[in-house]
């Protein structure tokens, strides 16, 4: 290979890296404020993303460096309020024989249980008790169900905004946008669309 093929051979591969590297380093985290002008189902203007994961703190393993009181108590609501959205689609599926979209979304959201429980043990912060429903509501449609899937859902969506504002930890952000982003690109458009 010439001289000339190797410079520029180097300088596309040094372009390459610096974009990934840039692109990496850009955060752009979800929020439920991205609801408006998203337009509904198969209208979306807006994919949401992650930010990468680390720990915030540089040359430590983030189980090593303690929550705050405030990061203990919103991974405790984090882990409740999966618990409620799980609760109420296994009512749903309970009621009305596993219905498409709340079959496969009780599944998520036993998943999401997962994600934030491993985050809680990993720091030691106590795992809150599945409450269950007190009161399970009665639904005479599906698409009553997925009216109040859409609900649920949105609260949940907005419930992470909060939790990312007294959240210092990034990994913890991380699993929050992860969480935000599946009620918001996958399960809120799953309800909207049985919703006549």
């Amino acid at each position: 290979m010439s001289k000339l093929m190797k410079i520029l051979t180097s300088l596309v591969l040094v372009s390459l890296l610096t974009v990934v590297v840039l692109g990496a380093l850009t955060p752009n985290p979800v929020s439920a404020a991205a609801l408006e002008g998203r337009g509904g189902p198969g209208g979306r203007t807006d994919r949401g993303s992650v930010t990468p994961p680390g720990n915030g703190y540089v040359g430590q393993d983030p189980a090593q460096t303690s929550l705050s009181a405030a990061e203990a108590e919103a991974l405790q609501r984090a882990i409740l309020e999966e618990y409620g959205a799980y609760n109420l689609y296994q009512a749903v599926n309970a009621q009305l024989g596993s219905p498409i979209p709340f079959n496969n979304i009780a599944r998520s959201e036993q998943q999401h249980i997962q994600a934030l429980v491993r985050q809680a043990e990993k720091y030691g912060v106590p795992v809150p008790a599945n409450p269950g429903l007190t009161n399970p509501p009665a639904f005479s449609s599906l698409s009553e169900a997925c009216a109040l899937g859409v609900n649920a859902e949105i609260a949940d969506a907005a419930l992470y905004d909060e939790l990312k504002a007294v959240t210092t930890h990034s990994d913890l952000i991380f699993v929050y946008n992860r969480l935000q982003s599946a009620s918001l690109t996958q399960h809120l458009p799953a309800f909207q669309a049985c919703v006549p």
